[in-house]
């Protein structure tokens, strides 16, 4: 009797495992007592799921957004003190006294230096 039992269980492993397989494939699994009983759970987690997939995505969006900022601020930037250099070298007096003589305006600088009112 003994040989007998044990001969069968193999076969019955297999068959549970068929079984299972059949069982998972086919979709009776989610009918089971335990996943009816954590369905709240699973529906959480998809939830979850979506909402860390949607804040990645939103933050790198946010990132990509940074990154053009900071490089139109750095081109800006450069802008401004390319436009300061050229407007602090026409300011400066000589190239003032030259501008008015290329022009033909007959101006001259005073010999004398400027007074301060107080």
């Amino acid at each position: 009797m003994e040989s007998q039992e044990n001969s069968e269980k193999p076969v019955d492993t297999e068959n549970r495992q068929q079984k299972s397989i059949r069982y998972f494939m086919s979709g009776n699994i989610l009918t089971s007592d335990f996943f009816r009983g954590q369905l709240f759970l699973f529906l959480l987690l998809c939830v979850i799921a979506i909402f860390y997939i949607d804040n990645r995505f939103a933050c790198e969006q946010q990132i990509v957004k940074i990154n053009r900022l900071k490089e139109q601020l750095t081109n800006e930037k450069y802008e401004s003190l390319t436009t300061s250099s050229v407007l602090m070298q026409i300011s400066r007096q000589s190239q003032v006294s030259i501008a008015i003589n290329t022009k033909g305006i007959d101006l001259q600088a005073s010999p004398q230096p400027a007074i301060k009112v107080e």
